[in-house]
């Protein structure tokens, strides 16, 4: 017997879907019956962790970036949900390339908000992050007291929560 509640079948984007976390839900959404759409352009995740996906009629497999407007609205179309994971982790590729770091994490979610919420999306999940902590020492981390980000990769995913608040 399994115990749960019963939810109606859905369609869901998983951004970053290729990845491990990713992947990961997408199976369970699967294995729950709702139709999933992957959006991932491959740069961190890998398609052997969805290719045996690729022939199911209730999986949609999108290769693209979330840095691109148009992208994001084909995918958020008719979904009711939206699984935001894709993201340029990593703190010292953060230090290496900020940029290229603040483009995906920062841009990108701005995009993935604009399009889930053109798109009427009912409900937007965002991955965050520890990092945005900081240097703060207190335990346990309390999300009202943010620390100093120690690195370009937790500023991203702090003003990230900032968007997600307004």
């Amino acid at each position: 017997m399994q115990w749960g509640c019963y939810v109606a079948k859905q369609k869901i984007l998983i951004t970053g879907g290729a990845g491990f976390i990713g992947s990961n839900l997408v199976d369970h959404f699967l294995n729950q019956g709702h139709e999933v759409v992957c959006l991932d352009d491959l740069s961190t995740g890998f398609k052997k962790n969805i290719e045996h996906n690729l022939d199911n009629p209730n999986f949609t497999f999108i290769e693209g970036d979330i840095r691109n407007p148009e992208t994001c609205r084909l995918a958020t179309e008719n979904c009711q949900l939206v699984s935001h994971q894709a993201a340029l982790g990593s703190v010292p590729r953060s230090i290496e390339d900020p940029a290229n770091t603040n483009s995906v994490n920062i841009d990108g979610f701005l995009n993935m908000l604009i399009a889930a919420r053109d798109a009427k999306v009912k409900r937007f999940v965002y991955a965050a992050s520890s990092s945005t902590y900081g240097d703060s020492k207190k335990l346990p981390k309390v999300e009202e007291e943010i620390g100093k980000p120690l690195s370009p990769y937790a500023i991203t995913k702090y003003v990230n929560e900032l968007y997600a608040d307004v």
